[in-house]
């Protein structure tokens, strides 16, 4: 990681241009992207470059879109040359495409790579490690930034739309800075030669590819899907071959056995009871870890960015403890989640930017009518928001499928509860039109009925 690295925020489209024209001499680039909730629709707001040479260019893109278009900036992130080096580009990959229609090309991700490497050590199910780890990897030089830790406290507990502000904190610039610092050239070069020393280039590229197109290209992400489930049975089978039935979770000391375990679906019908019995434990030591966590954590819990639907699903499972206790644990969050969301945002928040486990969260609170004056405001805008965005889902919906289309029951009750004066008018008055249209394709009166 440079120590010292050059760093000038880009605002004006003909300073862009003129970085561009430099950029695209560079044989490699480090990328990286920040947004508010970062992905196909939560809104990128800064795009870093860095260089060999350590300079480091902050686009800023909440204040001049036209940076991309303008400024040539999508030229670059298009091109063959240079090869953009990422860390975990699927987001930022999803947020450039849905976003602003720029696909990525030779793209260079060093979570892909590492986990390739990390294959032909032996390893089946390998760890996505977070980039300050694969750094350290492939790096003496590389450490991670004290202030990174902070900063994410910052987003997810204070304030959840601190990428969009401007003018940037000196904080901001030295967190967005870091990432792209830290990628080039020894992390890049090193992990490039060990592929090409053990002949895995071919194969990196196809995944590095998929890893792109993951939130862009069904196909992308269902081969990815296929590959692990087959390598997760495969794990599974050799766990039955190698251990009696006595064995518990507890016992597994494998971490590529312990992942297959988690990773695995529960299906009791097609498990067998041996498998089922070690993924019942399986789930009963996460529920306890999080129990752990929030008991030592309280209000002060730190969420990752994974979703806490797995809690709902397992109210699902016929084991009465993992029932009690997941719903236990989701009230539990979903509190905790409820009370930083009224520090992070504001009644003008756009749904977009906000993540899937406060939607989940969200979803819970069930006002009475559109001005219930028991909830928060910003609780208020931002369910309303999320229910307006269900309602345009339906409509798309029978836009594209026609006849084909299909709704339940409970589903054309909440339609008809969407076109009473309990919901904003702009809600209510979408729900009538579709009501409409669904009668006009299908007839009046075969969903009311």
């Amino acid at each position: 990681m440079a120590s010292n690295p050059k760093v000038e925020i880009i605002t004006e489209t003909d300073r862009c241009l003129r970085i561009v024209e430099h950029l695209s001499e560079c044989d490699f680039i480090a990328l990286d992207a920040e947004g508010i909730n970062l992905g196909k629709e939560g809104p990128l707001t800064l795009l870093q470059i860095g260089t060999v040479d350590d300079n480091v260019y902050l686009f800023d893109i909440v204040t001049n879109k036209d940076l991309f278009r303008k400024g040539k900036l999508e030229d670059i992130l298009q091109s063959d040359k240079p090869v953009k080096v990422i860390h975990a580009c699927a987001g930022d990959s999803a947020a450039l495409y849905h976003q602003f229609g720029i696909q990525l090309k030779n793209v260079f991700d060093t979570q892909v790579a590492n986990i390739i490497i990390e294959e032909t050590k032996g390893r089946r199910i390998p760890t996505a490690m977070k980039l300050s780890d694969v750094c350290q990897m492939y790096s003496d030089k590389a450490k991670p930034l004290d202030q990174k830790d902070l900063l994410k406290v910052k987003l997810k507990k204070e304030d959840g739309e601190l990428w969009a502000r401007r003018p940037l904190t000196a904080e901001m610039i030295e967190y967005a800075s870091n990432d792209v610092t830290a990628l080039i050239p020894t992390v890049y070069l090193n992990q490039k030669r060990i592929l090409n020393e053990k002949a895995l280039l071919a194969e990196y590229e196809k995944r590095v590819q998929d890893e792109v197109n993951y939130h862009i290209d069904d196909a992308a992400s269902q081969r990815k899907r296929i590959r692990v489930d087959g390598i997760v049975q495969s794990v599974l089978k050799d766990i039955e071959d190698k251990y009696g039935n006595d064995t518990r979770f507890q016992d597994l000391t494998d971490d590529d056995e312990i992942k297959a375990i988690q990773n695995c679906r529960y299906d009791q019908e097609i498990m067998s009871p041996f498998i089922n019995q070690l993924k019942i434990e399986s789930i009963k030591a996460r529920l306890q870890e999080l129990s752990d966590q929030l008991s030592t954590e309280g209000n002060n819990f730190l969420p990752k960015g994974q979703s806490y639907g797995y809690l709902r699903a397992y109210q699902y499972l016929p084991d009465k403890d993992i029932h009690e206790e997941a719903k236990r644990l989701q009230n539990a969050l979903e509190t905790i989640f409820l009370a930083d969301m009224v520090n992070k945002y504001s009644p003008s928040t756009n749904i977009n930017v906000i993540t899937q486990y406060e939607k989940d969260a969200l979803r819970n609170i069930r006002p009475r009518n559109k001005n219930d004056n028991r909830i928060d405001p910003v609780h208020l805008s931002l369910y309303w928001q999320m229910h307006e965005k269900d309602l345009d889902f339906e409509i798309e919906r029978l836009q594209i499928s026609g006849r084909r289309y299909n709704i339940p029951q409970g589903k054309y009750k909440w339609l008809k509860y969407n076109c009473s004066d309990n919901v904003p008018d702009e809600i209510k008055r979408k729900a009538k039109r579709h009501i409409v249209n669904l009668d006009k394709t299908f007839g009046k009166g075969k969903y009311s009925a």
